[in-house]
């Protein structure tokens, strides 16, 4: 308990921190043995201006940005968006900080996540740090729900390319919580209430041309462990509902990783919603000026208020 509230004091320090000098950053491991030079990222353009921000790998020091909605629009629903970047970079502007201004002005307490980007192979845990992650930034929004003013039924996790993967991970290998683990992070449940994927890598299996398994597996991996973290491979009845979009003229990650997803979703009766696009390519973020993919948004927020997550 003692270790609790040190790790309590750490957290809230940050964040009065950050706070001063910009939007809210929590760390979501605060204890990583880290020098200073480890938790500094290589980014482009300012860290809270123009849409451009690109934090580039290797990223070692995860955080989650607080984007707060007014007051009189709180609707009690939070979300954590995972920015794509083929685990090589996040696209923290284009898939974070827009789409975090955007929810949040509708009411979704949202947190943009940069998570740890892979060096090397597969940790010795056996987990991927991405997956670490998320499922630890959920356990945070959950254990500080009442201070967050947020259900902690109503969290969810939106994901663009491999933030797509990120999400999807998360929601076919969560954690149950542990009421007698000795962290009391981990007494919470890491599963995500709801996805949101934006073109999503879901497969870590070759499909056509596509083999990423190695950028976040290691280059080694074996089939069993391409497979486990194949999200289509291990959705259950208890996947989180998923709303899924794409444009038909990605070039990039092969339609067959929505398709086999939702399908998965379908056969275990779990809801889900996929909306397909003429055009917008890869990496749209919001959407591509002057085409349909731009719609998205919109689509997504009459799923979640249909889907009772905005009441």
């Amino acid at each position: 308990m003692r270790h609790f509230f040190a790790m309590v004091v750490i957290v809230l320090f940050s964040v009065s921190i950050a706070r001063a000098n910009g939007p809210v950053v929590i760390p979501v491991f605060p204890h990583l043995r880290l020098t200073a030079a480890q938790k500094r990222d290589k980014v482009k353009e300012n860290p809270w201006a123009g849409v451009g921000q690109v934090v580039y790998g290797p990223v070692r020091w995860p955080t989650l940005t607080e984007f707060s909605p007014l007051a009189a629009k709180a609707n009690g629903c939070a979300m954590i968006i995972c920015p794509g970047g083929a685990y090589i970079f996040e696209s923290m502007s284009s898939e974070g900080y827009r789409e975090a201004r955007y929810f949040s002005q509708r009411g979704v307490r949202c947190f943009v996540l940069k998570y740890r980007i892979p060096e090397t192979d597969i940790p010795p845990s056996g987990v991927p740090m991405p997956l670490l992650d998320v499922r630890r930034a959920v356990q945070i929004l959950r254990s500080n729900a009442k201070r967050w003013h947020i259900d902690p039924h109503r969290i969810g996790i939106m994901g663009f390319s491999a933030g797509g993967s990120v999400a999807s991970l998360a929601g076919v290998h969560w954690l149950p919580g542990n009421p007698e683990a000795k962290n009391p992070l981990d007494r919470f449940s890491s599963r995500p209430d709801f996805l949101i994927l934006g073109y999503p890598l879901i497969s870590l299996l070759p499909i056509g041309k596509q083999h990423d398994a190695f950028l976040l597996l290691g280059r080694h991996s074996p089939m069993d462990v391409q497979k486990y973290f194949s999200s289509q491979l291990n959705v259950n009845a208890l996947t989180p509902p998923s709303f899924i979009f794409y444009a038909r003229n990605d070039k990039i990650v092969p339609h067959e990783n929505e398709k086999s997803f939702y399908s998965a979703l379908r056969r275990n009766g779990v809801a889900a919603k996929m909306i397909v696009f003429q055009k917008g390519g890869h990496g749209f973020g919001m959407g591509v000026k002057g085409t349909d993919s731009t719609q998205w948004p919109k689509d997504c927020v009459r799923w979640m208020d249909k889907m009772g997550l905005l009441r």
